[in-house]
Formats: C-alpha cells, sequence, structure tokens
C-alpha cells in the first residue's frame, strides 16, 4: 500500500497533506508524533473511513482516492480504547462481530478457537469483559480486529493506558503479526519504536516530516576511528579526501587517538581504504547511532 500526497481538510483545513510513503507486507511502520499530529486522520485516510481531498493511495497495484468494498474488506483497523461490549462474555464478543464481518456460520467457531489460541484468550473465553484487565481487553480487541484475516491492519495507539507487562504482551503480538501482514501502528512513544518498528513516518502538525527505516535514522553521518595519527596530519589527509570535519574524542596512553569524522555524502569504507593506502593503523571503527529521542526533538522542534 502507497500513499502518494495524500491530504484530507477539515471545513477549510488542512488536517494532514503531502503523505508519501510505502507500507511494506512483513515490516511493522510506526506513525510516531505528538498528539494532534495527523496520526488517526492518516490512519483513517488509509483505512478507507474518510475520502482525500489531495493525492491518492496505491493498493496492489491499482489507484484509488477512495478506496473500494472489495480493498476496505481486506483492511482491519482497530482505534485507540478499541470497541468491546462489557456485558458480553469473551467469546460472545468475538461471536458478535465475526456475525457482524460476515463470516459464514459454519465458520465461525473454528475462526473464533483460532483467535483465543493466537491471542491467549481460551482462560477468559467464559468471562464477562468488564472483569477482565486492561490488557485483557485489548487483546480482545485486538482478536475482534484479526477476525476474516485482513492483509493490512492499522492499529491506533495500541499500547495506551497498559501496564509494563502488558505491553511486552502486545507488543510481542503485533510483533508476530507483521511477519506476514502490513501493519502499521499509531504511537507517540518512541520506546515503542525502537523496540519493534522496523519503519517509522514522523508527523508533525499534519505534515510528514521523516520517512525511513529505524536504522538508518538512527544512524547519522559520523563514525568513531581510532588511529595512530595525530591530528593535524589527519585532518589534513582527510580533507584533501574530500571529509570536512574531524574531532578529537581522546589520546590513549600508547599515542593512539580516537576521532569522530563527519562523513557527509562520502561512504564509511572510502574512509577506510584512505587509512588503509596511506598505511595509517587503524584500532577502531564503528557507526555513530544517536537516539532517536534525540532525532525526533531535532526533526519536529520539540
Amino acid at each position: 500500500m502507497r500513499a502518494v500526497g495524500l491530504g484530507k481538510q477539515f471545513f477549510g483545513k488542512w488536517g494532514v497533506s503531502g503523505l508519501d510513503f510505502h507500507l511494506k507486507p512483513g515490516r511493522l511502520t510506526a506513525l510516531l508524533g505528538p498528539n494532534g499530529a495527523g496520526k488517526t486522520t492518516s490512519m483513517r485516510l488509509l483505512a478507507g473511513f474518510f475520502r482525500a481531498n489531495q493525492g491518492y493511495m496505491e493498493v496492489e497495484g491499482k489507484v484509488y482516492q477512495t478506496l473500494p468494498k472489495g480493498i476496505r474488506e481486506k483492511i482491519a483497523y482497530l482505534p485507540e480504547n478499541g470497541p468491546v461490549y462489557r456485558d458480553l462474555s469473551v467469546q460472545e464478543s468475538l461471536w458478535f462481530f465475526a456475525k457482524a464481518k460476515g463470516i459464514p456460520s459454519q465458520q465461525i467457531n473454528r475462526a473464533l478457537t483460532r483467535m483465543m489460541e493466537e491471542l491467549d484468550l481460551g482462560d477468559v473465553r467464559n468471562k464477562l469483559v468488564a472483569t477482565l484487565s486492561k490488557g485483557f481487553r485489548q487483546r480482545l480487541a485486538l482478536a475482534s480486529t484479526l477476525l476474516g484475516d485482513p492483509d493490512y491492519l492499522f492499529l491506533d495507539e495500541p499500547s495506551y493506558g497498559l501496564d509494563p507487562i502488558q505491553i511486552g504482551q502486545v507488543h510481542k503480538i503485533i510483533k508476530n503479526l507483521s511477519k506476514d501482514k502490513t501493519v502499521l501502528i499509531s504511537t507517540h512513544s518512541l520506546s515503542e519504536v525502537e523496540e519493534i518498528c522496523d519503519d517509522v513516518i514522523i508527523l508533525s502538525e499534519g505534515r510528514m516530516l521523516a520517512n525511513n527505516s529505524v536504522e538508518e535514522l538512527k544512524r547519522k553521518d559520523k563514525v568513531f576511528i581510532q588511529t595512530n595519527q595525530d591530528y593535524d596530519t589527519f585532518l589534513h589527509l582527510l580533507k584533501s579526501a574530500g571529509f570536512s570535519e574531524l574531532k578529537l574524542i581522546s589520546k590513549s596512553a600508547d599515542s593512539f587517538f580516537r576521532y569522530e569524522v563527519s562523513l557527509n555524502d562520502k561512504k564509511i569504507e572510502e574512509l577506510y581504504l584512505l587509512c588503509s593506502e596511506n598505511k595509517i593503523l587503524v584500532r577502531e571503527l564503528q557507526e555513530s547511532e544517536e537516539s532517536l529521542k534525540k532525532i525526533f526533538k531535532e526533526i519536529t522542534n520539540k
């Protein structure tokens, strides 16, 4: 599924605009942003609840501004605080959603058994939803969303309000689901993105500010290197080869210097080759990685 220049207006004001990204099966993607960034609006656009005022979606090779029924039936959307009926048992609740989704009666028992096994709801199948912990209610909401085996799964703040143990349980479920489905979650939790997501789309005030893999986003254009070259000699060599910045970090007792080098458009392999050609001893060479929290602040200015 691909969003191309996607946007939605409300009363003449853009809720989101210019969204360009590609959701891939087998990769868990996060919409990351503060409250009011446009995460829920983006999800509802992708799920077919809203008609786009700008751009289009490409799904399975076809272009749409409004998703047809056949595509919408392949999409499951779980809103924040997903709907559960407190006066029903777990099994009754799942049965209700299965009927609402049009699953044939002869297939419902098998579908319910599968969902209760996958989300570990078997021990509470006869309990009233009202008596369940929030973690179990969230699992039930996920199970209800998964009935019908959707290809695309959009989860709005799936771990909001859960305790750390419950968050871990939900994260494990979502990560497993993303192995063979296209899964998008919205979150304002940086730790959640770092822990379970493969790709991240950063939103702020309805605009997309970043779209990359978590690994690439965290990888900065700087490396650490430890050599036997003094600062002035090494700086001259680097600048002659097109490297722009060199920062001395420390000097060891055996006269090895640890530097931070800015790569700019260069590659780490080019730095190693430069040292090798000039017979410079290299004791350490590694990429610098910054926390997602710091990067998020830099990108959003928040």
